[in-house]
């Protein structure tokens, strides 16, 4: 009994290690994807809300509470991020005033969800409908990332 025990913390640990370096990862990538000053710099912010909205969504499945913080607070740290590197990047007071804006209403959105969503008992219908919101969001990463590598304009030339 005791071996399995280690071992399931062992798995645990592991998921949580493979979750914070996943975490680390995207939102090195997407911050850097999202340059104000390309062509076409709503290509890369879509593909950052759609990651970041199954993140937040697909931390709910996890049972260990950290794993869970883990992907929602990447989610919610790869929006700021991006949100940041616009301000920094654009510097018009239009841009900083949205971002701060935005920087504003993410924590206060948080905190209001925090304070709601524990006490509130879901239907299965209604977590069915968060899980085909969260498949909604996963099917469009894929093809907008090799959109944006332009894989389709390489094989449409080829």
């Amino acid at each position: 009994m005791r071996d399995v025990l280690l071992q399931a913390e062992r798995a645990r640990s592991f998921l949580s290690g493979l979750l914070t370096g996943l975490g680390v990862m995207v939102v090195v990538c997407m911050t850097s994807l999202c340059d104000p000053h390309t062509g076409q710099r709503w290509l890369p912010l879509i593909l950052a809300g759609f990651t970041s909205g199954f993140l937040l969504l697909r931390g709910r499945s996890y049972v260990d509470r950290w794993q869970s913080i883990t992907l929602a607070g990447t989610a919610v740290i790869i929006a700021a991020a991006v949100c940041v590197r616009y301000a920094l990047e654009l510097s018009s007071p239009l841009a900083v005033s949205i971002v701060a804006a935005i920087l504003v209403l993410l924590p206060a959105a948080g905190m209001a969800a925090a304070a709601h969503v524990p006490h509130t008992i879901y239907s299965p219908l209604f977590r069915k409908f968060v899980e085909w919101i969260e498949y909604l969001c996963l099917m469009p990463i894929f093809p907008l990332a090799l959109w944006l590598m332009n894989v389709y304009a390489a094989i449409r030339y080829r």
